[in-house]
């Protein structure tokens, strides 16, 4: 018997995730049947099991996917060396992704997920690996910001990470109910939002700076008054 080539093989599996992603954008995870899926992908029985054995390997399967993509997007975000635009450039391509219009499968299959959570402990390890990787990797985009003075220093990074992804889960949750939210509207909110950020950052760098070492005008007047004392004496 011929042996299959890696390249088939990943090839196969690929159309396999890509049907179960139409039939379980369009019918669901629980009405959609492996048989839909040998179905979408004109391919057997046989050859789909030799894949997945369940449906939950296919959702399991295709949430990791979906998780390789956003980690690819937060290093390529990361790479900017200025923490601030970093982080606005991650956000900008997480809305091309999951907010633009060809983003619908993407965000009808991620509500799904995150339902599912609820029943399932695989899915709930799932969902919760796939939300602390771009928490963790926000948050450090958030701390180097911090360092640089470019965004307020008081603020917790992690609940700054936290408060950023809330406000994308919330834009994919409001488009599913209202397909035609403004979406420019809602990430210029997000652009005004981060630079409110860096703004106090700035703000409270020189406050920051007196809290230490004395600045030029301090040490002036030390100097003055320390001279005015010897000549008095």
């Amino acid at each position: 018997m011929p042996r299959v080539k890696p390249e088939h093989k990943e090839y196969r599996r690929t159309q396999v995730l890509a049907a179960a992603r139409v039939c379980f954008a369009r019918q669901g995870f629980h009405r959609t049947t492996l048989q839909d899926v040998f179905a979408e992908a004109g391919l057997s029985a046989g050859c789909v099991y030799s894949y997945f054995q369940s449906k939950d390997d296919l959702i399991l399967a295709i949430a990791e996917e979906r998780h390789a993509a956003e980690r690819a997007i937060l290093a390529d975000g990361s790479a900017e060396s200025d923490a601030v635009e970093a982080l606005r450039r991650v956000a900008h391509r997480f809305a091309d992704d999951y907010l633009s219009p060809l983003g619908g499968e993407k965000r009808q299959i991620a509500i799904q997920t995150w339902s599912e959570a609820m029943r399932s402990d695989a899915v709930l390890a799932s969902v919760r690996a796939g939300f602390d990787a771009p928490r963790h990797a926000i948050a450090a985009l958030v701390r180097r910001a911090q360092r640089a003075r470019r965004l307020d220093r008081k603020l917790d990074a992690d609940a700054v990470a936290r408060s950023i992804v809330a406000l994308f889960h919330g834009f994919v949750l409001q488009l599913l109910w209202e397909p035609d939210l403004d979406r420019a509207a809602c990430l210029a909110v997000f652009d005004r939002f981060l630079d409110s950020l860096a703004s106090a950052g700035k703000d409270a760098a020189p406050s920051q700076r007196g809290a230490g070492a004395p600045g030029p005008a301090r040490k002036r007047r030390r100097v003055s008054s320390r001279a005015r004392t010897r000549a008095a004496d």
